[in-house]
C-alpha cells in the first residue's frame, strides 16, 4: 500500500503549529515529571552525607517513595495528555476549525479507561519480559562466567525491532479507541492487523518519529547539564571534596527547576507532534484522505 510519509509528518507538523494549545496537555505532563529530579537531588540525604547513609535510611526511602508516588501519579495524566492531541487531530481533520481545550479535556474522558488499559498492558508486558531475559541472563552469566552476558548482546539487539513494533501496537491502538471508539479488545485486534499488515510503513514511521524526536531531545537537554560540565571541568586537576558535590547538587535543582519552562514547552510541542503523526498514520491506513484545509485563522 502506498503511504506518503512526507504528507503525514507534513500534516502533523502543520496541525502542532496551528493549534498551539495542544502543546498544553505535553506542558502539564512534562512538569510533572519534571519534580521528580529537583526533589530526588534536594531531598535525599545520600547527596549531602553519604557517611550516614544507615542512620538517614527512612528519609531515603521516604524520599524515593514519594519520587516512585509521583511517578504513578502521573500515568493518569499521561493518557489525558496523548489523548487531547489524537482528539484534536481527529477533529482537524473532519474539518473543526477551531480546537478548544476544555472541550478536548472533557471529550478525552470517555476514552480514558480503555487507553489506560492499553498502556498498562504494554508497559507491564514489557517490564515483564526484560524483567525474565535479565533474569536468564545473569543466571548464564553466573554459570559461565560472565561468557554468557557477552553471547546474549547479540539477542538484546533483535529487541529493538521488537520494541519498535511494540509501541507502534499501542500507539495505533490508542488511535483507534480515539477515532473509531473501539472497545479495548477490538481496538488492539485492529491495530494488530495494521501492524501485520503494515510492517515497513510502522517500522519506519516508528523510526522518523522516536528517533527524530531522542535526537531534538538529547540538543534540547543540553543545557540542562551546563552545571555538570562545570563541576568536571573545574574538578580535572583536583579531586572534588563533599563542598563541591553539594554545591553542585544545589547548582542542578536551581538549574534544572529554571530550565523546566522551556524544556515543558518542547515536551509540548513534541507530543502534540509525534500523537498527531501517529493518529494520522491510522487514519491514513483506514480510511481515505479527505483534504480538509486548515482555518486561515483558529484560536490556538
Amino acid at each position: 500500500m502506498n503511504f506518503d510519509f512526507g504528507e503525514v509528518l507534513a500534516r502533523a507538523g502543520q496541525i502542532t503549529w496551528k493549534y498551539k494549545n495542544l502543546w498544553l496537555a505535553g506542558i502539564v505532563i512534562s512538569l510533572i515529571g519534571f519534580l521528580s529530579a529537583p526533589i530526588s537531588l534536594l531531598f535525599n540525604p545520600s547527596f549531602t552525607d553519604p557517611s550516614e547513609i544507615s542512620r538517614q535510611l527512612p528519609s531515603i526511602l521516604l524520599v524515593n517513595g514519594l519520587v516512585i508516588l509521583l511517578s504513578i501519579l502521573s500515568i493518569p495524566f499521561y493518557v489525558i495528555g496523548v489523548t487531547i492531541p489524537s482528539l484534536g487531530t481527529v477533529q482537524v481533520e473532519k474539518g473543526s476549525g477551531k480546537l478548544n481545550f476544555g472541550e478536548l479535556l472533557k471529550g478525552a474522558f470517555p476514552y480514558f479507561w480503555r487507553i489506560l488499559g492499553i498502556y498498562l498492558l504494554i508497559a507491564l508486558g514489557t517490564t515483564m519480559v526484560v524483567m525474565v531475559f535479565a533474569a536468564i541472563i545473569a543466571f548464564l552469566s553466573v554459570i559461565t562466567f560472565g561468557f554468557g552476558a557477552v553471547c546474549a548482546f547479540p539477542l538484546m539487539l533483535l529487541f529493538i525491532p521488537l520494541w519498535i513494533l511494540v509501541y507502534a501496537l499501542m500507539e495505533q491502538s490508542i488511535a483507534a479507541i480515539v477515532v473509531d471508539n473501539l472497545n479495548f479488545s477490538s481496538a488492539l485486534q485492529r491495530a494488530w492487523e495494521l501492524v501485520k499488515k503494515n510492517l515497513g510503513v510502522m517500522a519506519l514511521i516508528s523510526i522518523i518519529i522516536y528517533l527524530g524526536s531522542m535526537i531534538v531531545g538529547m540538543i534540547i537537554s543540553v543545557p540542562m547539564m551546563i552545571p555538570m560540565f562545570g563541576f568536571i571541568f573545574n574538578n580535572m586537576t583536583s579531586e572534588p571534596d563533599m563542598q563541591a558535590f553539594q554545591s553542585l547538587t544545589r547548582n542542578m535543582v536551581w538549574w534544572m527547576l529554571a530550565f523546566s519552562p522551556i524544556y515543558a514547552v518542547f515536551q509540548g510541542i513534541l507530543l502534540t507532534f509525534m500523537q498527531a503523526a501517529w493518529t494520522l498514520t491510522y487514519m491514513r491506513l483506514t480510511k481515505p484522505q479527505v483534504n480538509v484545509p486548515v482555518a486561515p485563522e483558529a484560536n490556538a
